[in-house]
């Protein structure tokens, strides 16, 4: 049942960020000029950037109520696993935090400093979800002996680099620095990356940059863990899907710009990058002795269950 919950918070969270992606892309974020309401009310009509705005302000009501909800089932049920009572306690404060940041981006009026924030924390949050979906199952159900550090020490520096990819893209679009560089790729008005022409082209182009040294990280991991015989048929499997992802979004990237940034593109584009960052912190669980189960007493109820999940 805990395993279970982890999940639906999962999907629920990222279905939040996909909506936080189009109020930006949208700019739907003050369609909604009051918090927690709208204009007044808890159901405004939804036109004029209300259905973006509002629409993700619900989704994220019921992603707190979840995480909530999740603390409590681990509280109750597998209180004894500290570092999971540590992990669920830390996804409901941030998830305070994060609702908080959400707050501060109406009463400010959209800085670009706390709306890049308020995407980060979320980026950061949905780690911690698929982290509590990975603890709440592996830690009760027998599985075969991790691969360990090795391969771990190749997936942490490649997932940082993702972490500050998908920042600098939340920077780029916060800053209106998307079409910065015009429609010229792979340059930047004629240059390889001019130096004269303000802060949005230094935006753009660390996007830029980034994008490559991430497309270019993912697949040196994915075959490098191809290859290695400590890595488990399951973490070959997210290393491919790994690759097949990043390719897809740099070409994502490259279309958002030749494309003109057009909504359905650009909402692909970041959906798709984080669905990335959620493969490679899942290889990194994949592959961390952490992961190795370990002896959790559990109350009858819930050990019925897991036994129940773990048979199936």
């Amino acid at each position: 049942m805990v395993h279970r919950f982890a999940i639906a918070l999962v999907v629920s969270t990222f279905v939040l960020t996909i909506f936080g992606g189009l109020v930006s892309t949208t700019a739907s974020g003050l369609a909604c000029p009051d918090w927690p309401l709208c204009e007044g009310q808890m159901f405004p009509k939804m036109v004029n950037g209300k259905e973006f705005e509002h629409t993700h302000r619900l989704v994220a009501l019921f992603v707190l109520a979840m995480s909530f909800s999740l603390t409590a089932l681990v509280v109750k049920y597998r209180r004894q696993d500290r570092p999971l009572l540590v992990a669920a306690v830390g996804a409901s404060v941030l998830v305070v935090v994060q609702a908080l940041l959400g707050a501060l981006t109406v009463v400010l009026r959209l800085p670009w400093w706390v709306s890049s924030t308020h995407l980060a924390t979320a980026t950061a949050f949905f780690a911690l979800t698929v982290t509590l979906a990975f603890w709440t199952r592996q830690r009760l159900a027998p599985r075969a002996e991790a691969p360990g550090r090795p391969l771990l020490k190749r997936i942490v520096p490649v997932a940082g680099l993702v972490y500050a990819q998908v920042v600098a893209g939340a920077v780029m679009r916060h800053t209106h620095a998307g079409l910065a560089c015009g429609f010229d790729l792979p340059l930047c008005n004629g240059a390889l990356w001019p130096m004269d022409q303000g802060g949005a082209v230094h935006v753009h182009m660390l996007h830029r940059v980034l994008g490559v040294a991430v497309g270019l990280a993912v697949l040196w991991l994915s075959a490098s863990l191809w290859r290695s015989p400590l890595a488990s048929p399951a973490l070959k499997r997210l290393a491919q899907l790994a690759a097949v992802a990043v390719v897809c979004q740099v070409a994502l990237g490259i279309l958002v710009v030749l494309w003109s940034r057009p909504l359905p593109t650009m909402t692909i584009h970041s959906s798709l990058g984080l669905a990335l960052w959620a493969l490679v912190v899942s290889m990194g669980w994949v592959a961390s002795p952490s992961a190795a189960p370990v002896a959790v007493p559990a109350p009858a109820p819930e050990a019925s269950l897991s036994g129940t999940e773990v048979a199936a």
